[in-house]
């Protein structure tokens, strides 16, 4: 069976995404063999936290940061076959666990009002944040009219009322959370908008002549990567600073040298959206 046989038969399942020509490509690139370095020092730092089950910070954050791991590993196998919107989707997902795993460093009263915390905790944390609100402002008025209701209601008030742009305020990633997250939240939520950039339009009648069914979005995938990775290197450093593992902070430095010249490199696209 050929490499376009096979793609057609089961897609990016075929071998020959993760060991053709494209896959080749991507493991011989820079931001790549960046990336995997990470991995191997990120997994190494996990590998070696010490989980004490009575600090209930230590373990919350260490679970955030194995999740993030997680991800960022699964985008590293995705990249392999130019999967660029599952790409997208898990680097969001990454930025989201950055976002409560920084807010929750920072915030004790936040965690603590997280884990098992009762409605009166929660509303007290939500009532500090407008406090900090009207001293500086940042929210939006929607959000200031959600933040504002959630504290008044007579309901319980939910964790997940604790919305991510509140979390992100805490964790000083709000202007994040209104780019990239935003923009990478397209591909999660599958709107018309992202979906359209999978049409195969004709260059001169600008008609539509068919649907992509393998990536053709792969100079999006070394800033995606790099992107994911800089956020894991955010999440080490916390958990360097948790678990005390000060003798791998020479290692991550070489590592952000490493990344930080693959991005001197990198030619950011204008995203289709």
């Amino acid at each position: 069976m050929n490499d376009v046989a096979s793609f057609k038969e089961i897609g990016f399942l075929s071998e020959h995404c993760s060991h053709g020509d494209f896959a080749t490509e991507i493991k011989q690139s820079g931001h790549y063999m960046a990336c995997m370095d990470l991995n191997k020092l990120a997994q190494q730092i996990l590998n070696h936290c010490h989980i004490h089950p009575d600090d209930e910070k230590e373990v919350y954050l260490t679970l955030h940061f194995q999740r993030m791991l997680s991800h960022f590993q699964s985008i590293v196998i995705m990249s392999e076959r130019g999967m660029t919107h599952q790409v997208e989707v898990m680097t969001r997902c990454m930025l989201e666990l950055l976002i409560n795993l920084v807010a929750y460093h920072q915030n004790a009263d936040v965690l603590n009002a997280m884990i098992v915390g009762n409605d009166d905790q929660r509303r007290e944390v939500l009532i500090k944040l407008l406090n900090e609100q009207e001293r500086t402002p940042t929210f939006t008025t929607s959000e200031m009219t959600y933040l504002t209701d959630v504290i008044n209601s007579a309901d319980s008030i939910d964790r997940e009322d604790i919305h991510v742009f509140m979390k992100a305020e805490l964790a000083g990633l709000l202007n994040e959370y209104r780019t990239t997250y935003q923009l990478l939240s397209e591909s999660v939520h599958s709107s018309l908008h992202s979906l359209q950039a999978d049409l195969e339009v004709d260059e001169q009648s600008d008609s539509i002549i068919g649907i992509n069914t393998c990536a053709d979005h792969q100079d999006r995938l070394s800033s995606l990567m790099l992107t994911a990775a800089d956020y894991l290197v955010s999440g080490i450093e916390i958990i360097l600073q948790l678990h005390k593992q000060t003798d791998q902070s020479n290692a991550l430095e070489n590592v952000k040298q490493q990344l930080q010249n693959v991005w001197q490199h990198t030619v950011v696209k204008v995203s289709h959206r």
